[in-house]
């Protein structure tokens, strides 16, 4: 009997990790965690060739190597595959979460947000606020003046990302108080995996928007090209 030949799977490289990945599809019962975005891995991803426990999504795989935000005008952000600090870890300036894989870090002010919380949208809506809540990149209280989230009742640190609606002086955190309107009273946990949710959620939109603008540049240049040669 003829013994199988191996399957020769294509293989790409990524900096972020020293051998090659190969294309992985993660099903949600497989329960792995993404080691660029610290979230589930699910859909579309890559895996190591070498079975190093070591898995991207598709999206962080894409990531933009630096990016110009909002939240620090002074400086690009710059993508860093490992917190760049000694105890390999970070506190992400955006939600107040540690971190230890993906972060998106200015190293002349030690800056740093999750992957997830760089992509989040600038307006969110609740069904149980009748005005959009917009993206406010510290609370918005005078020097000294506590700020509590509408919605957990929980204090937000004065440096931290919040969602506000000026007009109802109404204001959540910037994860699944947003957006869960049955946010009050969830044990803990449920509210770690609705944070997640709401980074990966944010992960998912940025892929579809850059997606998008490949797409738009792609067809922009097949129409320069066409009028250069409709030119000749």
């Amino acid at each position: 009997m003829a013994s199988k030949k191996p399957v020769n799977r294509p293989s790409v490289r990524h900096p972020s990790h020293n051998h090659p990945l190969r294309v992985f599809k993660a099903q949600n019962e497989d329960e792995i965690i993404c080691s660029g975005c610290e979230l589930d891995l699910t859909g579309q991803a890559f895996k190591c060739t070498k079975d190093c426990d070591y898995f991207l999504h598709k999206l962080c795989f894409d990531l933009p190597c630096e990016i110009n935000h909002k939240s620090h005008p002074d400086h690009p952000i710059t993508l860093f595959y490992s917190p760049p600090y000694d105890h390999q870890s970070y506190e992400c300036d955006a939600c107040g979460e540690y971190g230890s894989g993906f972060t998106y870090n200015c190293s002349v002010c030690k800056y740093d947000v999750h992957v997830g919380c760089a992509f989040i949208p600038e307006t969110v809506d609740r069904e149980d606020h009748k005005h959009p809540l917009t993206l406010l990149y510290k609370i918005p209280c005078e020097d000294g003046k506590i700020y509590v989230c509408d919605v957990c009742e929980e204090e937000v640190s004065e440096n931290l990302w919040t969602y506000y609606c000026k007009e109802c002086d109404y204001g959540t955190h910037v994860h699944s108080c947003a957006l869960d309107e049955d946010y009050e009273g969830e044990e803990e946990e449920n509210r770690e995996s609705s944070s997640a949710a709401s980074r990966m959620k944010s992960l998912m939109k940025a892929q579809d928007e850059m997606a998008a603008m490949k797409l738009e540049s792609r067809m922009k240049k097949a129409a320069n090209n066409a009028i250069i040669y409709s030119i000749r």
